[in-house]
């Protein structure tokens, strides 16, 4: 039996987590805290932090910015009568009071030209004051002009999209707006699977990231684009690690925003039949020390005065251990309500007899070939 600690295990068993305490302690040992999760653990259970793109941005349509320099602009010019500056003469002899100018590009100045009223600046005005503007220069020359300018081609009004999850384009912000889902599609969607995804909005300075299935699951973080926004879409998948006796090892993503423990299991092939240990299932995470010494304060830590040195104090984080006892039907229960969240680690220890399972067939394994030799030695001596 003292060979058993050489044989092959897929890690710490369930005591070696525990030691000689009662399984339905909180402790604090080792450097880690170990929670037996029950009914009062639930009730603590903090959702995973959600950044909001709302931070940045809002559902409210955006100011409209106006025309910016590298726009191009059309603009048509009509008058009250025939014979005055825009009239012309059509080849069926029927007289027209307007007239289309060739599209031009707003200059770095901010301005486009209009016939007889010269350099008109349109940088940063929206179209129907830029319309006024040209009415009142031609008032003294034009017959009752009237102008109508729209812009062909937004330039400066374009939301630019990359990403490696994504074919990156520049989209141009229409005066009715434009959300980030709706700019998505406009460049194909997302080519990564959605729960893998993430999208990054940079507006100024700041920058915010949130799950793609974010903005499905709550229309809210749908929010409007401006001018300048700069939308990053990436595959980034929230995994977390599974481990120990259970169907499969692997890192898996989290299916969804929010997945529970039971779902986790059921991803994994569940637990090892042959090797598991129901009652040592583990979810291993990091959180805040402060909220935890708060929580469990007499429990598994003990107050010290402010002089003690030999105390040790925690700051930060603290690796913190949930078990959960599959062999109880609440334990189930609770395994339907435990979130699992992004950088956890699932682990299923052994069951106690598998050492010496493993002992004995690796007993087994030597004696048999040297039983069936020792046999076939004495009957072949019989024969002689």
């Amino acid at each position: 039996m003292a060979g058993c600690a050489a044989l092959p295990s897929a890690g710490p068993s369930a005591g070696a987590f525990v030691g000689d305490v009662d399984e339905t302690a909180v402790q604090f040992r080792d450097g880690y805290l170990l929670i037996p999760v029950d009914r009062t653990v639930l009730a603590y259970q903090r959702p995973e932090a959600r950044p909001s793109l709302r931070s940045i941005a809002s559902l409210g349509l955006p100011a409209d910015t106006g025309i910016g320099v590298g726009d191009v602009v059309s603009v048509t010019l009509f008058e009250a009568g025939v014979g005055g500056l825009f009239s012309s003469m059509g080849a069926n002899g029927q007289g027209s009071s307007f007239v289309q100018l060739p599209n031009q590009q707003v200059a770095r100045d901010g301005s486009i030209t209009i016939p007889y009223a010269g350099r008109i600046q349109v940088a940063g005005s929206t179209t129907s004051a830029v319309e006024q503007r040209i009415v009142a220069a031609l008032r003294e020359r034009a017959i009752e002009p009237q102008a109508v300018v729209s812009v062909v081609q937004g330039t400066s009004t374009a939301v630019a999209v990359t990403g490696d999850a994504v074919a990156g384009a520049s989209v141009p912000v229409p005066t009715s707006g434009l959300k980030v889902l709706d700019l998505i599609a406009r460049v194909g969607g997302p080519t990564a699977p959605i729960y893998e995804t993430a999208i990054a909005l940079t507006r100024g300075n700041r920058t915010v990231q949130v799950p793609f299935s974010a903005l499905v699951d709550k229309p809210s973080e749908n929010v409007f684009v401006q001018p300048g926004d700069v939308v990053l879409v990436t595959r980034q998948p929230r995994t977390y690690v599974a481990l120990g006796a259970t169907g499969s090892n692997d890192q898996l993503p989290l299916q969804g925003y929010q997945m529970v423990l039971s779902e986790a299991l059921a991803q994994v092939g569940g637990l090892n039949p042959q090797l598991a240990n129901p009652t040592g299932v583990f979810l291993l995470r990091r959180e805040p020390a402060a909220e935890m010494i708060a929580r469990y304060e007499g429990q598994a830590f003990e107050s010290v005065p402010p002089y003690e040195k030999e105390a040790t104090r925690l700051s930060g984080e603290i690796p913190v251990i949930y078990r959960f006892n599959l062999r109880e039907p609440t334990g189930l229960i609770y395994a339907q309500e435990f979130e699992v969240h992004k950088g956890d680690m699932l682990y299923v220890a052994t069951a106690p007899y598998v050492p010496f399972k493993q002992a004995f067939d690796a007993f087994t394994g030597v004696v048999s070939p040297a039983a069936a030799t020792a046999a076939a030695v004495a009957a072949t001596s019989a024969r002689f």
